[in-house]
């Protein structure tokens, strides 16, 4: 089994983009923000890597769209061949 290759979408970018601006608002470490943020590629990297159907298929989004849940924050992303684009990131109580 081949490994997955994972790539964020501009949206996506933008919304880790605007996790990590809102974690520097709460007067955390600069080494802080940039662990927590690598912390979600590390993981993506792991689950989906080795693993890139074991999200819950999500057909209101789109066909083949799917989702994964680290650390209360949505994944929401699409296989396409090797690659998994991840489309957005959402925290589970904010819209």
């Amino acid at each position: 089994m081949s490994k997955q290759k994972i790539v964020f979408s501009p949206c996506a970018k933008q919304r880790l983009e605007e996790i990590a601006d809102y974690l520097y608002q709460q007067q955390l470490s600069s080494r802080f923000v940039l662990n927590y943020l690598k912390q979600f590629e590390i993981w993506l990297e792991t689950v989906l890597g080795q693993f890139p159907e074991s999200g819950r298929l999500m057909p209101e989004f789109g066909e083949n769209i799917r989702r994964v849940i680290y650390r209360k924050y949505s994944f929401i992303y699409r296989i396409n061949g090797n690659v998994i684009e991840i489309l957005t990131v959402y925290r589970e109580n904010q819209p």
